[in-house]
């Protein structure tokens, strides 16, 4: 009986040792997402905005680093309603964006499950949108072979703040985050270019840019993996 017990107290004492969150050390690595959830009238989803990895030099100093690649192509019809003869407007539409940003953390103590952090960061992103319709001039008007396009390119910005935050090991290498910056930002909305066949005509649009400081509560959940 009395070798049971301390069977069981080295069992219980292995599985605590076992469940207790460990914090990142010294040439750990973490790779995590940014979960949103979106609500409305639509049911609850989740989307995944972007990827991060990290790589602690030291148990409090790590490198950081925020990747997000995004591709979208689709083709859309519609009809005209009022005159069934006239042919399906064709939209075929493609847009590209990508942002890097690299950047250090600071750790602190925090207790045994909370790693709360301030770091650095800058990085850029660039993006490009094309638009072609057929059988239809501005998207409206239906006219027979009507054709337009619209390319949106030359769009970028430049980041560069700082960070604050937290991450919480509920399992031993596995936490949830959240995360605060303030920073400077320039943003470049690029030209967009149209063209329709009514007229054969071109125009070109500086879309404008904008520059300031701000506070910026990264939304979502974070959630990582150390490895």
């Amino acid at each position: 009986m009395k070798n049971k017990s301390i069977i069981t107290l080295l069992t219980l004492f292995s599985f605590c040792q076992f469940s207790m969150a460990q914090k990142a050390e010294k040439g750990n690595k973490t790779i995590e997402t940014t979960l949103n959830l979106q609500t409305g009238s639509a049911p609850i989803g989740i989307t995944i905005s972007e990827i991060r990895m990290r790589y602690f030099l030291k148990q409090n100093i790590a490198l950081r680093s925020r990747l997000a690649f995004n591709f979208d192509q689709s083709t859309d019809y519609s009809y005209d309603g009022m005159n069934p003869s006239n042919p399906p407007f064709t939209v075929n539409q493609q847009s590209t964006d990508f942002k890097l940003i690299l950047g250090v953390e600071k750790h602190f103590s925090g207790t045994e499950k909370l790693s709360p952090f301030i770091g650095a960061e800058a990085g850029i992103g660039v993006s490009n949108m094309s638009k072609d319709g057929t059988n239809t001039i501005n998207g409206v008007t239906y006219t027979e072979n009507g054709q337009m396009s619209l390319i949106n390119s030359g769009a970028f910005s430049v980041y560069g703040g700082l960070v604050f935050g937290a991450d919480y090991y509920f399992l031993p290498s596995i936490y949830i985050g959240a995360e605060i910056g303030y920073g400077f930002g320039y943003q470049d909305n690029g030209t967009a270019q149209y063209w329709n066949n009514g007229n054969n005509e071109t125009k070109e649009v500086f879309l404008g840019s904008r520059m300031g400081f701000t506070l910026q509560a990264n939304s979502g959940i974070r959630l990582g993996i150390k490895f």
